[in-house]
């Protein structure tokens, strides 16, 4: 099982994906991603969070957080509250206790320090380590390198670019059927490209 996100949302290995937020862009590497602000909630100046990772009462301990918007401009924030229902977050933070205060946190993507990146469970790994990632088939042959993960419609997608200097960039469905095995320990994504050899491979 994998969960979505960029920097630190974890991926079990070969298993379907969860939908993501679309990438504003990458991620820079002193921000981990955890939440996607939805809207104000209520009058108090709460805002409505879904969730990016797989520690779902982390949002009981979270403090200093920033907010980042399309264009890639982050606003540091202070958590003065937080509570959860079934599938979401809601937070308030200091200095802003109205929705009109919170409401141009909307669309933003939720960030903490880099330093407070908790640890996986075993078999999990952090979609920011997969770029970069060599791609080997189920020949045992390298066929290229992962470049970046990307999102079309509910299916994530590793972009490999292939070997040689004329190599394309092909995108691979991120399911159990093409991606059988991620060893983070050898950064090599193992897939089966069987159906796709002659096509695109």
């Amino acid at each position: 099982m994998k969960f979505t996100g960029w920097d630190w949302i974890p991926a079990y290995a070969g298993m379907t994906a969860w939908a993501i937020f679309p990438p504003m862009s990458s991620l820079p590497s002193d921000y981990i991603l955890v939440g996607l602000i939805q809207k104000p909630y209520g009058l108090l100046g709460e805002v409505k969070i879904k969730p990016e990772t797989f520690d779902f009462e982390r949002y009981a301990t979270l403090g200093r957080v920033f907010a980042r918007n399309k264009a890639g401009e982050i606003t540091e924030l202070n958590v003065r509250a937080g509570r959860a229902d079934n599938l979401f977050w809601y937070l308030k933070f200091d200095d802003h206790r109205t929705p009109e205060a919170v409401g141009f946190l909307s669309g933003r993507e939720l960030l903490i320090d880099a330093a407070e990146k908790l640890e996986l469970p075993e078999g999990m790994v952090y979609f920011s380590e997969v770029p970069g990632m060599a791609v080997m088939d189920e020949l045992g042959n390298r066929v290229g390198e992962i470049l970046e993960i990307r999102e079309t419609g509910s299916t994530e997608y590793l972009i490999v670019k292939t070997e040689g200097e004329n190599g394309a960039e092909v995108p691979v469905p991120w399911t159990d059927h093409f991606v059988t095995k991620i060893d983070k320990a050898a950064r090599i994504v193992h897939m089966d490209l069987a159906q796709l050899r002659g096509i695109i491979f």
